[in-house]
């Protein structure tokens, strides 16, 4: 008898609607649901990279792995790469600052989330995975940003099917509120309560309706203890439902950068700045309380959401004027710093790219960027591909002109 095999999906779900997987694996994509199912590293089993010469890397998850941090591969066209990897330590935190290093790593590990700067993606291979039989989402809303991390901390070790844990603060519900009341492409947004100061959304996905009302159960349990309401809460168990959830998780970024393109009619040179930092477990709080503290004092507009189950939040900057775009640019080196004391990561999935640059560097000092140079240069000897990312550009040419020594 003919039985259907289970429906399988690709669980990586970056918020931008245009990605592409080749552009995905470049910069090692995540997304909501990186809370279960990881960043897109794990899902990729095979690479084709082009290098700068036109050489071609074939590369199988599980072939060829690196010896300590000397890695040994083979060219499409016979060529030896000996390559030298950094020695640098990568934070125990979801992470996308700079190459991924690490003792006998697996090669292809390392094309992933290098931003094109070491090669180019030809051809990528990923493993689907079975896809849940049901998918609940959860809107917890509190009337305080504590509640909320107190929430976050005690209802992670407690679902053992959460997807994703993803956060809305007082800036960017507000931001929803007037878009709901200003513009008619907005009026489906669900209205919000006065007392809904903060938003905590929980996606289960789970075999059965059973286990997930067994989770839904657990995680009231915790809302209750952390001073949420129950009356307060939307369930979304249907499509249509869960549809309506999505609009309202996108609809803040959206909402965001229409302000900025609005405020750029007045003043072109700015733009909108969102951080992209992770901290450990245990340094959720810590965090958030230097994100609130510093952006009170700087008398900065801003507006936060993102992965806060991963302790990863975009604060979004939102510049009325140039200086208050250099204030915010300052700021975030400052967060650089302090995330990098922490114990976490200057950007958790973003990628580092040419504006953050220096951040990179903060985190893993002046020698770590050089080490890193001169391993883009074994594969990419005039440095061509893409100039000023991850590192600066005088960096790389000072090397190139010595040889890449």
């Amino acid at each position: 008898e003919f039985q259907a095999a289970p429906e399988q999906f690709f669980p990586t779900d970056p918020t931008e609607a245009s990605a592409c997987l080749g552009g995905m694996a470049a910069c090692n994509a995540s997304g909501a649901r990186s809370y279960a199912y990881g960043p897109m590293r794990p899902h990729v089993t095979g690479l084709h990279v082009a290098l700068a010469d036109g050489d071609l890397l074939e590369l199988h998850r599980g072939r060829a792995h690196a010896d300590a941090r000397r890695l040994s591969l083979v060219t499409a066209g016979g060529r030896a790469l000996e390559l030298d990897l950094p020695g640098y330590t990568m934070p125990k935190t979801k992470n996308a600052s700079g190459y991924f290093v690490s003792d006998d790593m697996d090669a292809i590990d390392l094309f992933i989330g290098a931003c094109g700067t070491l090669g180019v993606i030809t051809e990528l291979e990923i493993a689907l995975q079975a896809a849940p039989s049901v998918v609940w989402g959860v809107s917890c809303f509190f009337d305080s940003e504590d509640k909320a991390v107190s929430f976050t901390d005690s209802v992670r070790p407690v679902l053992s099917h959460a997807a994703a844990i993803e956060y809305f603060d007082a800036g960017a519900l507000d931001i929803l509120r007037r878009q709901r009341e200003q513009s008619t492409a907005f009026a489906s947004l669900p209205a919000l309560d006065d007392e809904a100061k903060v938003c905590v959304y929980v996606e289960l996905d789970c075999d059965d309706e059973a286990q997930a009302t067994e989770e839904l159960y657990h995680l009231g349990w915790v809302l209750e203890l952390a001073g949420g309401r129950d009356d307060a809460t939307w369930v979304a168990r249907t499509e249509v439902d869960r549809e309506c959830q999505r609009f309202f998780r996108h609809a803040v970024p959206e909402s965001v950068n229409m302000l900025i393109d609005e405020r750029r009619r007045t003043d072109p040179t700015i733009t909108k700045l969102g951080s992209d930092m992770s901290v450990p477990n245990t340094r959720l709080a810590d965090v958030v309380a230097l994100y609130r503290r510093t952006l009170a004092e700087s008398g900065l507009e801003s507006a936060a959401w993102g992965h806060i189950g991963n302790n990863h939040l975009h604060v979004n900057i939102l510049p009325r004027d140039a200086q208050d775009y250099r204030a915010g640019g300052e700021l975030f080196a400052r967060w650089a710093a302090e995330v990098t004391a922490m114990g976490g990561a200057v950007s958790a999935e973003h990628g580092v790219g040419k504006i953050k640059a220096g951040f990179l560097e903060t985190m893993y000092g002046h020698e770590a960027m050089v080490e890193s140079a001169r391993l883009k240069l074994q594969l990419d000897p005039a440095g061509q591909l893409g100039r000023g990312n991850l590192f600066s550009e005088k960096l790389l040419d000072e090397l190139v002109q010595k040889g890449g020594a």
